[in-house]
């Protein structure tokens, strides 16, 4: 009976190997540390004194232990400065500022602020050129502004389109109308316990679009800037449920939707008695629209004044009959 290759190559491994010569004998025990004895491998010149081969892992290891041993190691095989240390960063915060620091402070600031500016107005020129346009027809109208201007410009809104994901329509459809009509942060919590797969791709996009919302069109900041409700007002909802509104700046999810992409892919799909079809990979992409609650707040006024000056229900107003049969409708 003929042995097999595994057998074969399990026997010659088995078998003790000649030692080479100029090769480093170390220990079986394995050197489960950070600093371990790779990344000493082709440091220092050799026949130094501090090469690798010279030195036990042990010994290469209680002396990265050390603080300052290991401070003058890297000094020494890093060309006499740690500059390219990852944590610079925070050696250089942890040192004590003095007085030559508030410069840099400044400039730091100064930074923060035109980075901050390139977010809420990215383009200066286009935004001019927009209003310029807008004072234009304002003029061209005698000052007329029509109902849907006069909203844009006192509600705040965004729209947040996300990236095309790999699952179905009718997968993401569910999770679109599970959030609709609800504040961000509540639909936040409603897809971070969600059991759904695509549930946590829906989170990550709420919250881009909560926090575009917040640096680019500055909503949701009530409470910052006192805008909050002495007393919580009542108000009917679409749906038909009531709710109490203490910050008139609290974002919602006013629309959300989902949209149909390419196909990712094709698949055969084997079937019976030497058949076959195709399986088309989907992709969808899902949009949200966040407002304010002064939209439903308006929106319930709205409605409020519509029937008030519509007035009571009357069944026979005084008014002519036309159309009369002699018989019954139904």
């Amino acid at each position: 009976m003929s042995l097999r290759l595994a057998g074969r190559r399990l026997a010659i491994s088995g078998t003790p190997s000649p030692v080479r010569p100029n090769s480093c004998s170390l220990s079986t025990t394995q050197i489960r540390t950070k600093w371990s004895v790779n990344i000493f491998k082709g440091w220092g010149k050799s026949g130094a004194r501090d090469s690798p081969s010279s030195r036990t892992p042990q010994d290469a290891t209680s002396e990265l232990d050390d603080p300052k041993k290991r401070a003058a190691f890297l000094e020494r095989n890093m060309h006499g400065s740690v500059s390219d240390n990852i944590f610079q960063d925070e050696i250089d915060a942890a040192k004590p500022s003095s007085a030559q620091d508030a410069p840099s402070l400044q400039q730091q600031e100064q930074k923060t602020r035109e980075n901050m500016a390139m977010v809420t107005d990215p383009d200066p020129r286009s935004r001019i050129r927009w209003q310029r346009k807008k004072v234009i027809q304002m003029v061209r109208s005698n000052g007329a502004v029509s109902r849907e201007d006069r909203i844009k410009a006192t509600e705040r809104q965004l729209l947040h389109r996300s990236h095309f994901m790999p699952t179905s329509l009718k997968k993401l459809v569910m999770l679109s109308r599970q959030i609709a009509g609800k504040p961000v942060d509540e639909a936040i919590s409603q897809m971070q316990w969600s059991k759904k797969k695509m549930a946590a791709e829906v989170k990550y996009y709420l919250e881009e679009a909560r926090d575009l919302a917040i640096a680019q069109r500055g909503m949701g900041l009530g409470k910052v800037n006192g805008e909050v409700f002495d007393k919580p007002r009542k108000i009917l909802t679409r749906d038909g449920k009531w709710i109490q509104v203490e910050d008139p700046t609290r974002m919602y999810v006013a629309q959300s939707w989902v949209g149909r992409g390419p196909w990712r892919g094709k698949e055969i799909d084997y079937k019976g008695r030497g058949r076959m079809g195709v399986i088309k990979h989907p992709s969808t992409s899902f949009t949200v629209l966040l407002k304010e609650e002064k939209t439903r707040i308006r929106e319930y006024e709205e409605l409020e004044a519509k029937k008030t000056a519509k007035g009571p229900w009357v069944h026979l107003p005084n008014r002519r009959v036309h159309g009369q049969r002699p018989y019954y409708s139904w």
